[in-house]
């Protein structure tokens, strides 16, 4: 007869598997690419786009100004952009160790 050992459950089910039928729900309607190049082409593709739609409402904010002008502001408004998204990285750091410890 073969034995079965019993594995003790752990008391606390960690959270990321308490929201794993959450997590599973979102990526079911998710289109990943199929290959590296795929993916790239696409970041690309947005990429850019985001980047023209960007210059577009610079460009209107700042109406009559120069094409230096709208470029400069483009670059500081993304400079601007990355410092924010540095400091919710960070936030998200933090709040990261608070729930998984480390």
């Amino acid at each position: 007869m073969i034995s079965v050992k019993k594995r003790k459950l752990p008391r606390q089910v960690p959270l990321w598997l308490r929201r794993f039928g959450l997590v599973k729900a979102e990526l079911k309607g998710a289109h990943f690419p199929r290959s590296a190049e795929e993916g790239l082409r696409q970041v690309a593709a947005l990429s850019s786009a985001n980047l023209r739609i960007l210059r577009a409402e610079v460009r209107s904010a700042l109406a009559g100004a120069e094409e230096s002008e709208v470029e400069s502001a483009t670059y500081q408004l993304l400079a601007r952009l990355s410092r924010a998204d540095a400091e919710w990285v960070s936030i998200w750091k933090q709040e990261r160790a608070r729930y998984f410890g480390g």
